[in-house]
């Protein structure tokens, strides 16, 4: 028996149990509002609490309302609720005495009460006229369930004349009527009405169902049926089964499936394997099994699950698959070599390793690296010096993860010995971990040192770069000498780590080599290291003093340029003087400008003024755009500046289908931008903004194109003054000069673009966008100190 079904007795002992005299109050005022000529609400309301303290007394007044469209869904609802038989009874009742809408709900609730006596008189339902009412009658005839509704509900279904819709909820009743069945313990009905589901010719979800309710009910024919659907072609069947498969966690199951295992389908063995990992998450065989599956999925999920057995037998097969499997697999496998553990597996990966085949040594080298096997350093070391390929770089990359002290000065040996810099190149690496790794820089750099004293210079010069990664005294020492070796090339390779030295102190004898070496290469060398680490000074008088001293020294654009990027990172008036100074030098004014622009901005919060007259000098020597751009928004808007541009042709507005956003339209090329497409223009009506929302009123997602041309009496360069809803492109004699995608309202100069006018005619188009509100534009050029140009003119045609 269902559990709802004892429900209703239950209910009944407990009102009994409630304080009968003011429940007996509180009803009789709630069957009064029933009874009066309250609006429908107030009633809706009553028999919503009459549900919860009705008795038999209420049922009439309940069963009145059964009737009234607008009240008989609380009625019912209400009667649904109350635990008596009067109730099921008045259901019954007015089932007969309405029709529509209002009885397919009182079928409904006759369902939901589970009533057997009412299966007569929803039976001959079923072929109602009513679509809505047969498909009500089904549906409450499956909840109801037992012997007579579900012969009921299959003398409909044979019938032929039964409309497609209430088919359905005849199949969905049958189906509920089979639950029944299984709930209450005979199978035997179950299983022969799920089998006829099964077998007929109905839609996909019903024979899914019916399958599903079919293995459930059949514990004897179970594992054959799922084992039939995971291996059959009956697609729909085998998702189903691959489900169940993996929420049964049936024993016999998984096994029947693992005996016909080579049978299965890829997705198929993925799930039984799943399900017997979850049935017993040590099962080692079902793995080992998976593994040889001819499904790469497959193998990469063994491989995957094998990290968790600790199967040192394994180990063999996974460097097989992690050196020679499909991309996929070999992930997995490197993934399992580093995560397997358990008794034997170190001594098995170290035992294959003495007899593996190249590739599969490497696998097994860098394993023993992402295992964090730190007792495996001698291994490592020794394949990384008499290994060959793959396994040489494989052993130096577990080196390099393990970052172990004790290797550093095998390591060094190792780096003087290579024959080559590419061969050099992953010791170093490994070399370059350990030193980053010591919290003893200072025993590490002595054993640099060292080896140092005893190798030939060729083989110090590949070792050297390991000196700034101490930054030790002595390797600061060290390196400054090897400057002065008669070895040309090792006195460079110290220059250049003396260059990336992780603080200032070898700045005054970089200087002094640059200022002192016969050697023209040095002498750049050194000059350059010199700049790059005295920028690493922290205090920013000394640092700009060396700074100046490189200037000084150098005779090449290339280092007074480094020097001044140096120097406009300090933010002081002095530094700021320094690079100012170097304005108006040939082939230097960029950099110095972008120098004095990046300190103006860093001081213009404490000193506007000073910031201001710095944009000004800056505007006057420099013309690159990023440089005026900086130097315009750090001076402000000008003091002067030049009428607006008034004479426009317009054209649009243009819009694409698929793009619902004025930012969308941006970058989008319409006919206008096309060279040789045809272009309806015409006049814009003249002021110092072209309000396009009321030339195109109610436009939204569209743009508009502004045309006019601009006569320059020479030559100049020049700003564009932009100001825009919402966004704004520009193109100046074809050339896109500004664009900004935003969405805003229009502010005059809001975006200013530095551009250079030829003598004569030049065509300027702005393309302005409009998601929303407002939509206009304006445009006015200046000259770079914000002035008007004397004698531009504009001729709009």
């Amino acid at each position: 028996m269902k559990t709802d079904r004892l429900l209703f007795p239950f209910l009944a002992a407990v009102l009994l149990l409630a304080p009968s005299s003011v429940r007996a109050d509180e009803e009789q005022d709630l069957i009064a509002v029933l009874q009066s000529t309250a609006d429908v609400p107030a009633k809706c309301t009553a028999c919503q609490r009459l549900r919860v303290v009705g008795t038999v007394k209420a049922i009439p007044a309940l069963a009145a309302l059964l009737g009234q469209e607008r009240t008989s869904h609380a009625a019912r609802y209400a009667l649904e609720g109350l635990p008596f038989p009067e109730a099921v009874t008045a259901l019954r009742e007015g089932l007969g005495a309405t029709s529509g809408p209002i009885k397919a709900g009182i079928i409904d609730s006759l369902g939901w009460r589970h009533d057997a006596a009412a299966v007569p008189l929803l039976a001959p339902l079923l072929s109602n006229a009513d679509a809505t009412i047969a498909s009500a009658a089904a549906s409450a005839l499956g909840r109801i369930g037992g012997p007579d509704a579900t012969g009921a509900l299959r003398g409909s279904l044979s019938e032929s004349q039964t409309p497609p819709a209430v088919r359905a909820a005849v199949m969905e009743g049958l189906l509920l009527c089979a639950e029944d069945f299984l709930a209450g313990g005979d199978t035997k009905r179950a299983t022969a009405l799920y089998d006829s589901l099964l077998q007929g010719n109905f839609p996909e979800r019903i024979r899914i169902a019916a399958w599903r309710g079919l293995v459930m009910a059949d514990a004897s024919g179970r594992g054959e049926r799922i084992l039939q659907a995971l291996s059959g072609q009956d697609r729909p069947l085998r998702v189903a089964a691959l489900k169940v498969v993996r929420e049964l966690k049936d024993g016999p199951v998984i096994a029947a499936c693992l005996r016909q295992w080579a049978s299965l389908p890829a997705e198929s063995q993925l799930a039984v394997l799943d399900a017997q990992l979850k049935l017993d998450p040590h099962s080692l065989e079902a793995v080992r099994t998976a593994t040889r599956s001819p499904h790469l999925l497959v193998r990469v999920a063994a491989w995957q699950a094998m990290a968790d057995l600790g199967d040192a037998p394994a180990v063999p097969a996974l460097v097989k698959a992690a050196a020679a499997g499909e991309a996929a697999e070999r992930e997995a496998a490197r993934d399992t070599l580093t995560r397997l553990r358990g008794p034997g597996v170190r001594e098995a990966l170290l035992e294959h390793l003495a007899a593996a085949e190249p590739a599969e040594k490497a696998e097994l080298l860098r394993a023993l690296g992402d295992r964090g096997d730190t007792e495996a350093a001698s291994v490592l070391l020794q394949n990384a010096a008499g290994g060959a390929g793959p396994a040489r770089l494989a052993a130096l990359e577990s080196l390099r993860k393990l970052a172990l002290a004790a290797t550093f000065t095998p390591l060094l040996d190792l780096a003087a010995k290579s024959e080559s810099d590419a061969q050099c190149e992953p010791v170093l690496k490994a070399l370059y971990a350990i030193t980053q790794a010591s919290p003893d820089k200072e025993t590490v750099s002595r054993s640099l040192l060292e080896t140092l004293g005893h190798i030939p210079a060729a083989e110090r010069r590949r070792v050297l770069p390991l000196l700034s990664e101490l930054g030790t005294a002595g390797a600061l020492e060290a390196a400054q000498t090897a400057t002065r070796d008669p070895d040309g090339e090792l006195a460079k390779e110290a220059v250049r780590v003396l260059a990336q030295w992780p603080n200032a102190a070898p700045a005054a004898g970089l200087l002094e080599l640059a200022r002192g070496s016969a050697d023209p290469a040095l002498q750049v060398l050194a000059l350059r290291g010199c700049i790059q680490v005295a920028g690493q000074e922290p205090d920013a008088a000394k640092r700009l003093e060396m700074l100046r001293r490189a200037m000084a020294a150098a005779s090449r654009a290339e280092e007074k340029k480094q020097a001044l990027g140096q120097i406009g990172q300090i933010p002081t008036e002095e530094a700021l003087r320094t690079v100012l100074a170097e304005l108006a030098e040939p082939g230097l004014a960029n950099e110095a400008g972008l120098a004095a622009m990046t300190i103006a901005e860093k001081l213009a919060a404490a000193n506007p003024k000073l910031a201001a007259e710095v944009a000004g000098q800056v505007l006057a020597q420099c013309k690159t755009a990023d440089i005026v751009k900086r130097a315009w928004a750090i001076r402000g808007k000008p003091a002067v500046a030049g009428p607006f541009i008034q004479d426009w042709l317009v054209c649009g507005p243009y819009r694409q289908a698929g793009l619902a956003s004025a930012l969308a339209l941006f970058d989008v090329a319409f006919a206008p931008e096309k060279p040789g497409q045809s272009v309806e223009w015409k006049a814009m009506p003249r002021g110092d903004i072209a309000n396009l929302g009321e030339l195109f009123p109610d436009q939204m997602n569209c743009v508009a194109y502004l045309k006019t041309r601009v006569v320059a009496p020479q030559d100049c360069d020049a700003a564009l003054l932009l100001g825009s809803d919402d966004g704004v492109k520009a193109w100046l004699n074809g050339v896109v000069v500004h664009g900004n995608n935003i969405d805003r309202g229009l502010v005059a100069d809001q975006d200013m673009a530095p551009i250079r006018l030829k003598q004569g005619p030049n065509d300027l188009m702005l393309k302005i966008t409009q998601g929303g509100g407002g939509w206009a534009g304006c445009a006015r050029i200046t000259g770079m100190d914000g002035k008007p140009i004397q004698g531009l003119r504009v001729e709009c045609k």
